[in-house]
């Protein structure tokens, strides 16, 4: 049987006008239009998340070395610690220095201008303490924009898994007993402990997915039911739909 997801129906377009954007912060509204706009292109086109990121957060201009025709900046959150991490290329005191070797999302190539500044107690190159602070913001920034395609895009996706079905329901092609939903959860280090014990449950079309948190679901990413983001944020789960086609 092939499943199709109506997309010009009414209310898969009030849906991803409601939801699509929705969990992106600290941006003014027209730039949450923009910012829609292009993850909507990106599904209908069949983008990558990856590439829908690179639109996101724009591309290096490599005759000026400069990030242009980004859509998303950085948080106020991610600005404090590009502030800080300039604060600490820029010390002498070899324990902040060595606080911004611990930063995640450093250019490790520039590493050994902090080893030296650490080891002959010389502040770094102001020209050098610059690309080190832009290639962290650069990074910071590609973060942010990898975060928001992939949740903005495996979201649309489940939600128009389920569209799919439920349009055929209303066509009454399938009835909601007919129909066995299965959450698959990725099975590596980085699945939330909840996600993980969640592997393999299955509910009856309609009834809700329940987290060991008491969160309830109708597919990964789903918020509709007040799941908290810590239920869905970088979730990569999946849904499983079993038709038993012998019962009408």
């Amino acid at each position: 049987m092939v499943v199709r997801f109506g997309g010009r129906n009414p209310r898969a377009e009030q849906w991803t006008k409601e939801h699509v954007g929705k969990l992106i912060t600290e941006i003014v509204s027209d730039q949450r239009v923009l910012i829609r706009n292009e993850i909507l292109r990106g599904l209908e086109a069949g983008d990558s998340a990856n590439k829908v990121a690179l639109n996101l957060m724009g591309r290096v201009n490599r005759l000026t070395g400069r990030r242009e025709g980004g859509l998303l900046g950085l948080t106020s959150v991610q600005s404090g610690h590009v502030s800080s991490a300039h604060d600490q290329l820029t010390s002498r005191d070899p324990s902040k220095l060595g606080d911004y070797l611990g930063r995640v999302r450093r250019d490790k190539r520039f590493d050994h201008l902090v080893k030296k500044a650490i080891k002959t107690g010389k502040p770094i190159p102001g020209d050098g303490v610059d690309r080190m602070v832009a290639r962290y913001s650069d990074r910071l920034l590609a973060l942010r924009a990898e975060t928001v395609a992939r949740n903005e895009t495996l979201s649309a996706l489940h939600a128009s898994q389920s569209e799919a079905i439920q349009q055929l329901i209303d066509d009454g092609k399938l009835q909601p007993d007919q129909i066995t939903k299965i959450w698959g959860a990725t099975g590596d280090l980085r699945t939330r402990d909840t996600h993980r014990s969640m592997d393999k449950q299955s509910a009856k079309w309609g009834r809700p997915f329940v987290s060991p948190s008491g969160a309830m679901m109708q597919h990964p990413h789903d918020l509709s039911l007040g799941a908290p983001l810590e239920e869905t944020i970088q979730c990569r789960c999946f849904m499983q739909v079993n038709i038993d086609f012998l019962r009408r």
